[in-house]
């Protein structure tokens, strides 16, 4: 299994990678620094999950999702992670597309409820 993560600070690049890590040791995790890098390894290698953050420099992650299942017409599942959070935020990244919704700080208990979902329990 292969999860590419879009974010742009590199503490939180750290601090998700290292969660992931820990909590599903035979997952591999890449990292981007935006929305146009992840793009760009999303045209050239296959992923079976996207993290993405939501404000990123040069593409943000609603653009990015728009490009992954527009133009890519890719079906992997997307999820958000961002400090967003205020009352109808999370909503609105549902409606926009998002598979799933990710707050920061992001909480060990919260990560590992969403991705349970996505990754097979003979893979973590």
């Amino acid at each position: 299994m292969r999860i590419l993560i879009a974010e742009d600070e590199e503490c939180n690049q750290m601090v998700v990678q290292a969660m992931i890590e820990l909590l599903y040791p035979h997952v591999s995790v890449e990292m981007v620094e935006n929305g146009a890098e992840a793009l760009e390894k999303l045209k050239k290698e296959s992923f079976d999950l996207l993290l993405s953050d939501i404000d990123m420099p040069i593409m943000n992650g609603y653009a990015l999702l728009t490009e992954v299942k527009e133009t890519l017409k890719l079906s992997l599942p997307v999820i958000c992670v961002t400090a967003f959070a205020i009352s109808g935020d999370r909503e609105k990244l549902l409606l926009h597309g998002f598979d799933a919704y990710i707050s920061k700080p992001i909480d060990m208990d919260d990560i590992k409820s969403v991705l349970d979902a996505y990754i097979p329990n003979g893979e973590g």
